[in-house]
């Protein structure tokens, strides 16, 4: 299978091509539109700074140092810390994955309706941040690593949320990939985006299941009041 026309299908598809093996080794990500690329958000954005990682070490030293004033509770270590700026919207080297291959599927049909869209799945056996790798600096890794934060917000939690941790931000994610993972795509026609989501808006996988919060209620029932049960 190489193009996802139905949410019906690709269950079908995943429960035989992802769900025979442990939950965790095959990790999803949807793209709305099929030119992007598997950058990380620190590595993409524009900045004024020297060059990348000065940008980077910027954003970062300044978030940990003035963050501290709205946290009831402070991150434990640099991994903690990344996990909480991606939450807030602070370019970082993380990827965000999702455990389930439908809110992939989500993401990839929500937006740009009039691009054609993409799945990504990541087949990763090894490289999951372990607790000696956790005692060192995540920005001196040498490979990608996969890594499960301990701070889960609610959005973590509905997403069933994982990293990608990228040794070099400027990097596209496919050509650096370790050598034991796979990537696999698949297309989504952007005529096939409107009737997609509205499948998964029926299997319970919509804006305010992902973000279960009163934005995403608002966010949800705008978009209930302009389609019809074939998603148009």
């Amino acid at each position: 299978m190489d193009k996802i026309e139905s949410a019906h299908e690709f269950l079908a598809y995943a429960s035989t091509g992802f769900f025979t093996e442990p939950r965790g080794r095959w990790v999803f990500r949807g793209h709305s539109d099929t030119s992007w690329k598997l950058h990380p958000s620190a590595g993409r954005d524009k900045h004024i700074s020297k060059n990348r990682e000065k940008y980077e070490k910027s954003l970062f030293d300044i978030f940990k140092r003035e963050a501290h004033g709205y946290l009831s509770s402070t991150p434990g270590n640099d991994w903690e810390w990344l996990a909480l700026a991606q939450h807030h919207g602070l370019p970082t080297r993380l990827i965000d994955w999702s455990h389930s291959p439908l809110v992939a599927l989500f993401f990839a049909v929500d937006s740009n309706n009039d691009s054609d869209a993409e799945l990504l799945a990541l087949h990763a056996l090894t490289k999951t941040a372990s607790r000696n790798v956790k005692e060192k600096s995540p920005f001196s890794i040498s490979t990608p690593t996969k890594f499960y934060p301990n701070i889960v917000t609610t959005r973590i939690r509905a997403q069933e949320g994982i990293f990608v941790v990228s040794p070099d931000p400027e990097a596209d994610l496919e050509q650096i990939l370790c050598s034991d993972w796979e990537l696999m795509k698949f297309k989504i026609p952007a005529s096939k985006k409107a009737t997609i989501k509205y499948e998964l808006f029926r299997m319970g996988i919509h804006v305010s299941s992902l973000f279960p919060d009163i934005d995403g209620l608002a966010a949800r029932l705008k978009w209930q009041h302009t389609v019809a049960p074939n998603g148009t």
